[in-house]
Formats: structure tokens, sequence, C-alpha cells
């Protein structure tokens, strides 16, 4: 395995958690490359450009919730995402945030046209990554891995935070 130079250790060779695991990290670097490389963004911002594209638009709050960010930091890449002066910095012009009438203290977040072109661009390479990650899978191994990761997201239900005080 190229990603262990020693092969996998004996204790993971079953573990289904640590292949799945480590075949999201290869995605994942995969994609942090290719992206970078090409356009110049990180995957969380290829992600959050995607999740603008969304109708009805999001808040960036759920946009946050949906990628399990910090509503606090994704303030802040929405920031650096917009068309928007903050603190002396023009933001890169993909994003704009968009007040609602009944609620003048949420926004929503849209692509503008560079943002839609850069969506095109992005979902152009996430194509090509994913042709290269899956060609040794069938079209049918395909659908049944999308079934399947759907599935377990569908039944996720985390547990909500307690509010008695744990003992030590």
């Amino acid at each position: 395995m190229n990603g262990h130079p020693e092969g996998i250790p004996s204790g993971l060779k079953d573990s289904v958690l640590f292949h799945l695991d480590a075949a999201l990290r290869v995605i994942n670097r995969r994609t942090e490359l290719l992206l970078q490389e090409k356009l110049g963004l990180a995957l969380r911002e290829a992600l959050i450009i995607q999740a603008a594209s969304s109708r009805p638009p999001l808040s960036q709050g759920r946009i946050a919730d949906c990628l399990g960010v910090n509503r606090n930091v994704m303030v802040l890449e929405i920031d650096r995402l917009d068309d928007q002066v903050h603190n002396g910095v023009r933001g890169a012009g993909f994003l704009k945030r968009e007040r609602r009438d009944e609620n003048r203290r949420e926004a929503t977040i849209v692509l503008t046209s560079k943002g839609r072109r850069t969506l095109a661009a992005i979902l152009k390479l996430r194509s090509r990554l994913w042709r290269d990650v899956l060609r040794p899978t069938s079209p049918d191994q395909r659908a049944d891995l999308l079934a399947w990761a759907r599935a377990v997201i569908e039944q996720d239900d985390p547990p909500k935070p307690s509010r008695e005080k744990k003992m030590r």
C-alpha cells in the first residue's frame, strides 16, 4: 500500500473503519492537491462554493453545520470568498451575502458570476478526480457506494449535549 511503506499492520488488515478512513484521506489529499494546483483553492473553499450553489440559498450557519465547521470560523471563510472588503482586504469575489427581507440579520450565501464559473471548474475537476479514484469499480459498485454513504448520513442522529455536569 503506497500510503503505508511498511504495509498495513496486521491488527488493522480487517478493519473496515481503518480502510474507509485511509481511503478518505487519500481522496482528500488528492482533491486538495488538484484544487490547489488548478484553481488555487483549498478543499473547504471548494465545498463552500458548491454549497452556495444550493437552491434555495443557504445561510452561512447552515453551510457551517453541513460542513462541520464552527460558525465563527465560517464567517471568516465566507469573508475571504465573498465580494466585499473586510478589514481592508477584498474577498475573492466568488460569493455574496444577500440579506433577507423578513430577517435583516440573516443572510443567504449565493454565487457571483465569478463563483458560477469557478463552480463549473470545480465540478469538472471533481468529475476527473472521481473517475480516477473510482476507476477500479463498476458502475453498480459506484451506485452501491453512493447509496450506502447516503444511508449512513441519513441515519446519523448525533447525541445532544447533556446539561448534567460530568463527574471526574
